[in-house]
């Protein structure tokens, strides 16, 4: 009796170790599948960039934009498609304003933080950060309190009649 139970307590050792060795297996896959797919996406790019520079800024400058221009587009036919919904709340062009001068103001804010750093400047740029951070928190505040507004009132429908 006493060597079955050895033999279960080895089956279920050796299972365990099974069982680690999977997890550890998925793991070490998944980092080398990573990498390999960084360095199938990022080497041509960089191959790109050094040899041709200035089309490789070309390049990207318009992706930028089309990426905007899709931004754009969608909002504005998603701004369609919600004035056709009566339940839905309008939305202000104050809150549209907002939204813009959010993204404005956090990318010269990203930028002057990124320069001040850059330069050994910490305190500066960290109290730049501090400081955009406490704008943007300001008028996402004013944006939301824009946005939040009473839906449209939707007349009671007469089923009596």
């Amino acid at each position: 009796m006493s060597g079955n139970s050895t033999r279960r307590g080895f089956g279920r050792r050796l299972s365990a170790w099974i069982e680690a060795g999977r997890k550890a297996g998925f793991l070490v896959i998944l980092v080398a599948g990573s990498a390999a797919l960084g360095l199938i996406i990022a080497l041509p790019l960089w191959l790109f960039a050094t040899s041709a520079r200035e089309a490789y800024t070309v390049v990207v400058l318009v992706s930028a934009a089309a990426g905007v221009v899709y931004l754009v587009v969608r909002s504005v036919a998603r701004r369609r498609a919600a004035v056709r919904d009566s339940g839905r709340p309008r939305r202000s062009a104050l809150a549209g304003f907002l939204t813009a001068l959010m993204a404005v103001i956090g990318a010269a804010g990203l930028y002057a933080a990124a320069a001040l750093l850059a330069r050994g400047n910490w305190i500066l740029g960290s109290l730049d950060l501090v400081l955009w951070a406490g704008i943007l928190w300001l008028l996402g505040r004013g944006r939301r309190a824009a946005r939040d507004r009473k839906a449209r009132p939707v007349p009671a429908e007469n089923k009596g009649r």
